[in-house]
Order: C-alpha cells, then sequence, then structure tokens
C-alpha cells in the first residue's frame, strides 16, 4: 500500500542537498528505510518514494501462524506537526516468516513543498514490542539539475505507473524494479537496474555524455562503463538502464551516475550490495549428485515432461530426436533412464556426475538469464541460456552493459570450433537475443551490424579478430 498527499511548507527552509542524497537508515537494524527525490517542474513540489525492509525475526511469532501486523506511515513538517498519517495490516504466512533472514517490503510516496520533514514508520505487532523509526527527509528547495539515484532487481516494461505496485517496488516511465534500502545482487542475479531524472537549467547543453561506475569501500572505481551519448530535452529526460555485475565479488559497494552536459558535471550514485553464492531451491535442481535412488521412478509425467525439456538441447537429434513426445509415462521414464545412463561417465555407478551437473546448469541459467517480469520465459529456454546449456561458459567475454543503442554481449568459444555468439539487449531490459554466430545451427541476422550500430559492430569485430569486410565461419 502507498500514501499521496502534498504536505505544505511550513517552518524555515533547509539547504538543498545534491543529487544523490538518498537517504537511508539502519543497517543492523529490524526496520531499515532509504528514498529517494524526484521533482516535479510543474508544481515545484518534490514526489518522495520510499521503501522500508523490515526484518520479520524481530516480531513475536507462534510456531504454525501467522505473523500480524499494521504498519503506519506519518509524515510531521519541521514544526512538529503532523500532516498525514496512513496504516494497513499485513498478515505472514508461518512458511515465510519462519525462513532464515525473511524481511518483509513496505513502500510510502509522499508529495511535499519545499522544507524538512520528519516520516515516522511504525510496524505493530498483534502481541509484543512495537518497532519504531523517525528519518527525516528535505524536499527540494528549487530545481535541481538531477534527481536522486534509485536502484533495483528485477526490472521490466511496466504497462502503468500507477497500477498494481507491489510493495518494495519503484514504477517510473514505464520501469518498473524490485527495490531496496539496499538493493543486494547475487552471483545468480547479477543485473543493478538504475533510474534517475534530469531537468535542465537555462542554458544548459542538449547534448552529453553519461559514464557508470561501481565504486568500492576505499572509493576507487572497480568497474567503469563506456561513455555513450545521451540527450536531454528543455522539459529534461531520464537516463536508465541496466549493469550485469557477474563475477563483482561479495561485499558492499556504490553505484555512480556521471553526466556531462556541456561543461556542467552532474553525479548521482547510490548503494548496493553483492552477496555470496548460494544454491537456488529450483525445481531442476532437486536432482542431487550421489543420489542412490532413481530420480525418475515415481515422477508424475509432468515432472518427467519438465526434465526432459531442456535435454533437447543436447541430445542427438538423428538418434534421440522425436522419440519421447510418442512414449507412455513409463516410456517417457526408460527413454530418461538410458539417455543419461549413456553419458554417465562412471558406468554401473549411482553417482551420475553428468546428469547432476546439467541440471545444476539448467538452475544456473533459470537464475542468471531469466526474462519477463514474472518469468515468462525461463533461463534456460533464452538465447543465452541455450548457448549456455550446449558449450558451457565462454572462454572469453565482451560485455558492454551500457552502449548506444542498446546493452550487448558476444560470446567466444576457443575450445569448441571457434564458435562465437553477439547478443542484444533489444528492450533496454536484460532481455538479450541473439543477433549474429558463425554457428550455423543457429539462425543469424544478416543486418545485426544496424541493429547493434557502426561503433558496437566494429567493437565486436576487433573483438573476434573479424575484419571490417568479412566473417569467418568453422568447418
Amino acid at each position: 500500500m502507498r500514501t499521496s498527499w502534498v504536505a505544505p511548507a511550513v517552518g524555515a527552509l533547509m539547504v538543498l542537498a545534491g543529487a544523490g542524497a538518498t537517504w537511508q537508515q539502519g543497517g543492523d537494524q529490524p526496520l531499515t528505510v532509504s528514498a529517494v527525490r524526484l521533482y516535479r517542474p510543474a508544481s515545484g513540489t518534490t514526489t518522495i518514494e520510499g521503501v522500508c525492509e523490515l526484518r520479520l525475526s524481530a516480531l513475536p511469532a507462534v510456531a504454525g501462524q501467522q505473523v500480524r501486523y499494521r504498519f503506519e506511515v506519518a509524515v510531521f513538517d519541521s514544526a512538529g506537526l503532523e500532516l498525514q498519517r496512513e496504516g494497513w495490516a499485513r498478515a505472514v504466512p508461518p512458511t515465510v516468516a519462519g525462513a532464515a533472514g525473511a524481511t518483509a517490503m513496505e513502500s510510502f510516496e509522499f508529495s511535499a513543498a519545499p522544507g524538512l520533514y520528519r516520516v515516522r514508520l511504525r510496524a505493530v505487532p498483534e502481541s509484543g514490542t512495537t518497532i519504531e523509526r523517525d528519518v527525516e527527509v528535505r524536499a527540494f528547495s528549487g530545481r535541481p539539475a538531477m534527481s536522486d539515484l534509485a536502484l533495483g532487481t528485477g526490472a521490466s516494461r511496466a504497462v502503468s505507473d500507477t497500477e498494481m505496485i507491489e510493495p518494495g517496488e519503484f514504477r517510473r516511465a514505464g520501469l518498473a524494479m524490485r527495490t531496496a534500502p539496499v538493493p543486494r545482487l547475487s552471483p545468480t542475479e547479477a543485473a543493478l537496474t538504475y533510474y534517475a531524472e534530469v531537468y535542465p537549467w537555462a542554458g544548459a547543453a542538449p547534448a552529453g555524455e553519461l559514464r557508470v561506475d561501481v565504486v568500492g569501500n576505499d572509493g576507487r572505481s572497480i568497474v567503469s562503463t563506456p561513455a555513450r551519448a545521451v540527450q536531454v530535452g528543455p522539459q529534461g529526460g531520464i537516463t536508465r538502464g541496466s549493469i550485469d555485475l557477474t563475477g563483482l565479488p561479495e561485499g558492499s559497494y556504490r553505484l555512480r551516475l556521471r553526466m556531462r552536459l556541456g561543461d556542467s558535471s552532474l553525479v548521482a550514485d547510490a548503494p548496493f550490495r553483492m552477496g555470496a553464492l548460494t544454491v537456488a531451491a529450483a525445481d531442476l535442481a532437486a536432482t542431487p549428485a550421489g543420489a542412490a535412488d532413481d530420480p525418475f521412478a515415481g515422477a508424475s509425467e509432468a515432472r518427467l515432461d519438465t526434465l526432459y525439456a531442456p535435454v533437447e538441447l543436447i541430445l542427438d537429434a538423428r538418434s534421440e530426436g522425436g522419440v519421447y513426445g510418442n512414449l507412455s509415462v513409463d516410456g517417457k521414464r526408460r527413454f530418461l533412464r538410458e539417455f543419461w545412463r549413456r553419458r554417465n561417465p562412471t558406468p554401473g555407478s549411482a553417482t551420475n556426475q553428468a546428469m547432476a551437473d546439467f541440471y545444476r546448469q539448467v538452475a544456473y541459467a533459470n537464475s542468471a538469464f531469466q526474462q519477463g517480469r514474472v518469468a515468462a520465459m525461463p533461463g534456460w529456454r533464452t538465447d543465452r541460456g541455450r548457448i549456455y546449456l550446449r558449450h558451457g561458459r565462454p572462454e572469453e567475454m565482451l560485455q558492454r552493459p551500457v552502449a548506444s543503442p542498446r546493452a550487448y554481449e558476444v560470446w567466444k568459444y576457443t575450445r569448441d570450433r571457434g564458435y562465437w555468439y553477439v547478443f542484444l539487449d533489444r528492450n533496454s531490459m536484460g532481455d538479450y537475443e541473439l543477433i549474429a554466430t558463425n554457428d550455423r545451427r543457429e539462425p543469424g541476422r544478416q543486418e545485426w551490424e544496424s541493429l547493434i550500430g557502426s561503433e558496437g559492430a566494429d567493437d565486436v569485430k576487433r573483438f573476434l579478430g573479424l575484419s571490417t569486410t568479412t566473417s569467418s565461419e568453422p568447418d
């Protein structure tokens, strides 16, 4: 649930904080908070988007029962006058509330005239101690050059900025992303999405360039993307994108945007964290290495079909293709047993490492290459997922997460007949599509160079060692 109101200006005006002044509270606290400020030139007000993360273990719980609480948001002006109060009830299922490290996300939003405001947040359980936190936020005192920076994960295109907004969701200008006081990435979900607004001033240059950096705790840049051209109209504009941080070590970082418009430089940054590698509880990873039991015994037909689907990417089409779909349930079970028996690196052993490794790769692909807002396309079915399951990790990779006109990746396999693949982020939301390859089993596009732009095409060719006029194909 979100609150929305306009708070009038009361009390003394405060000095405007610069862009990137995203505020946050806590760290090890049971309730952590952050917000971003977005300016509305037409009204001279500031829209404040807040997100809270509540640690459920801090609330009293009875085994097997729901955790119930009421969440309240109140806003006060600088003189202590309460301007608005809003609250709503929550009920968390016991299976969720009892999970290790489980948290609940809450969101709020309000519009405010210039001034200083205090936001009081309260989680009131049915019994036990109330969790309460006060934070202060300044509405912009005048037209800023840039909004605060919003970061999130799981981004997708949104139909509307207002309909069905979930707690912990940031939605602006057709972009929807999951957010948190400090967004957390993982090695299998390593795409960080950013959003900021630019408000041109009189005489501002209409064109410039944007660069994205990942900064460590020591202030040094760890990842830096190539500068890309940007255009900002007289009414303002937005900058948004996604950067793939696969391989970034566990730790705390800041994402920093640097935009140059003529002689002016705008900077905004916000924190995020990269977590440690954990094993996803994916359905396809349910067959562990070393299991003594037959993984297909007793499986339903739906389960067998789920286990078979990605196998089509690696089977021998001449001898094994077109067979499975015409079999009975028992026949499908025998097919899968025989398929993996032939590929067992240690015949006769109860442990089939090839099978266990394959389904782990499927689970990884589902996490790393998932496309669509609600996993409409599982990762193994995407172009990148398909190539990953067939060939594994590429020996060499070129990643351009912030590129004009769109982000792209190039995968090169030096051990497997010299295959290479070019993927383009077709909608700037991480949905990568294969647009060029020298693998004759895969469809390519004759116009791929125009899709990626002349600079991108030259960049790809230099990486692959191709001439600017010819391409190479493996024999």
